[in-house]
């Protein structure tokens, strides 16, 4: 293998991008794969860890790692998402025009280099024939930082920009204090909890005309928005697209609605993954047959795949893979294959039920086949000085772990209300989105909802499966209010004997901003008071979830 580093790639503005490229030895001309990101493409997890560049030049490909404009070795000024489309697809037609390429180039890369793919594939270069996006989003500010009126997640937003974007921002601009940096680092758990977020001290101090105020502050120019909106533009995009997913990762819903929107052929692959890794392992459980032999075609691995993916489209090889769904069924530690997204076979409800206090798992909270004639309403305190802590699931922010863990100790909070089956008499496939139907009110002219399915097995432990956190502009305060609510998507068996949970919260922190009762939140305000809303079972004012089934999976 032959590597050379720093190639440079001149832009049409003169704008001068650098690439590290790794070729087959051998002389000759050869396919192209890329990976433009805005991280250290020297570091090892770019190179072999996610996918092994090695066996991909081994395969009989070119693959060229590029710093994205403004960032590392690459000249220009970074400001999240807006240039990838245009530079994306001059970086395409560069690489096609090189010396050993053979004119055919694909894409891949996850998260915001997923990002870059999308961006470049809706600017349809000619040269580019596949794409290969995994872990990523279409609309990227509403999809990491929250869509207007939604929860920010602003947790999410400063440990992405403290702990992988300001120190290559600093060291550029010659500003970088890397022993002010570093202490900030070290105790970013506790300043995540920091309000108001938008004048959030680490960037003030570090950096304070970043890119993190227009954000946060919803400065960001209209143009810059409606650019890196991407997901209605998909539905033109026509590249043969593979996408990957994981059922712990903090963007499987943007990465399913891209997959959704996308026009062209594709494939959707979801394992049980999290954004930092493919092994199997989700926090406190671990998944057989999640990093090998994956698929009911049992492809070697995650890097296997996309060599195979890339072959049919730009080595014209047909790929040995006959579905074009393949989903890791948690619960049963094996793989399953569809014709399609989303799978329905159909769907049950259950209610939400109390007949005196549903605070904590030992009140009497019950989720029930059939509604209650009688309306009831049970409190939800919300403490903004004391919230419900982020556990689990899909996160992406500073020490909180993605995955599965015990959450008991949650439920026994008296702001958590918590809705429990009895133990199932036979398994329930749980394949799909689970929605929520809630009725609610608020004191205030916010409503924050946090809800969290659960698997609570025979020895009475619970373990998070999917979460969502909803926020409401209310009309009324105090008067009842309907929302439907996404909480989240899964391919999860709960056993026979085991139960299904459903507890309710109104924080989730540090993930999302903090309702401080007074119709502001911490993302503007540091300054608020405990109150009380209500979630309503029963009556006129039922509250359900709705659960997709797929019992003929359940073998």
């Amino acid at each position: 293998m032959k590597a050379e580093k720093n190639i440079p790639c001149r832009l049409s503005d003169g704008t001068i991008l650098r690439s590290n490229v790794y070729r087959p030895d051998e002389e000759g001309v050869y396919p192209v794969l890329m990976l433009r990101l805005p991280y250290d493409k020297e570091e090892r997890r770019y190179y072999d860890e996610y996918l092994e560049v090695p066996r991909m030049v081994e395969a009989g490909y070119a693959v060229i790692l590029q710093d994205v404009r403004g960032r590392f070795a690459s000249e220009g000024e970074f400001y999240p998402f807006i240039h990838e489309g245009r530079d994306g697809y001059e970086a395409v037609e560069w690489a096609a025009g090189l010396p050993f390429s053979n004119g055919k180039v694909g894409l891949f890369g996850m998260s915001y280099h997923g990002f870059t793919q999308l961006a470049a594939a809706v600017e349809k270069p000619p040269s580019l024939k596949a794409i290969a996006p995994v872990m990523t989003m279409g609309d990227p500010w509403g999809d990491f930082l929250g869509r207007e009126g939604a929860p920010s997640a602003t947790g999410k937003l400063e440990t992405w920009v403290l702990g992988s974007i300001i120190e290559d921002q600093l060291k550029r601009r010659n500003h970088l204090d890397e022993s002010k940096l570093h202490g900030y680092l070290e105790n970013i758990v506790e300043w995540l909890h920091y309000a108001p977020a938008d004048e959030w001290q680490p960037m003030k101090d570090l950096d304070p005309d970043s890119f993190f105020f227009d954000v946060i502050k919803g400065k960001l120019a209209p143009e810059w928005k409606e650019d890196v909106k991407l997901t209605e533009k998909l539905q033109n995009a026509n590249i043969p697209a593979l996408f990957m997913g994981g059922w712990f990762d903090a963007l499987l819903a943007p990465t399913l609605e891209a997959y959704q929107a996308y026009n062209g052929l594709s494939m959707l692959w979801i394992g049980p993954w999290t954004h930092e890794e493919m092994t199997g392992r989700a926090g406190d459980k671990f998944f057989n047959n999640a990093a090998e032999d994956i698929g009911v075609d049992q492809i070697a691995d995650p890097t296997e795949l996309h060599i195979k993916w890339f072959d049919e489209w730009l080595k014209d090889k047909p790929m040995p893979v006959n579905k074009s769904v393949h989903l890791y069924l948690m619960g049963q530690d094996k793989w399953a294959a569809f014709d399609q997204w989303p799978v329905i076979d159909h769907a049950k409800e259950l209610y939400l039920h109390c007949n005196s206090v549903s605070q904590t798992h030992g009140g009497d909270g019950e989720l029930v086949s059939q509604p209650s004639r009688t309306q009831a309403a049970s409190p939800l305190k919300l403490n903004p000085a004391n919230p419900v802590p982020t556990r689990g699931g899909g996160t992406l922010i500073a020490g909180h772990e993605s995955g599965m863990f015990d959450v008991n100790d949650i439920q026994d909070r008296d702001d958590v209300l918590v809705y429990t089956t009895g133990r199932l008499e036979q398994g329930m496939q749980l394949l799909g989105t689970i929605k929520a139907s809630i009725w609610g009110s608020s004191p205030s002219s916010l409503f924050d909802v946090s809800l969290r399915l659960s698997d609570v097995d025979t020895s009475g432990r619970v373990y998070n499966l999917i979460d969502s956190f909803h926020r409401e502009e209310v009309g009324t305060v105090n008067q009842p209010f309907y929302m439907e609510i996404d909480i989240g998507t899964t391919a999860y068996l709960v056993k026979k004997g085991h139960c299904l949970c459903l507890d309710i919260a109104a924080s989730n922190a540090p993930h999302y901003d903090i309702n401080l009762n007074n119709g502001t939140t911490t993302k503007t305000h540091a300054n608020g008071k405990v109150a009380f809303e209500k979630i309503y079972h029963g009556g006129d004012t039922e509250s359900k979830l709705t659960l997709p089934l797929a019992e003929d999976l359940f073998l």
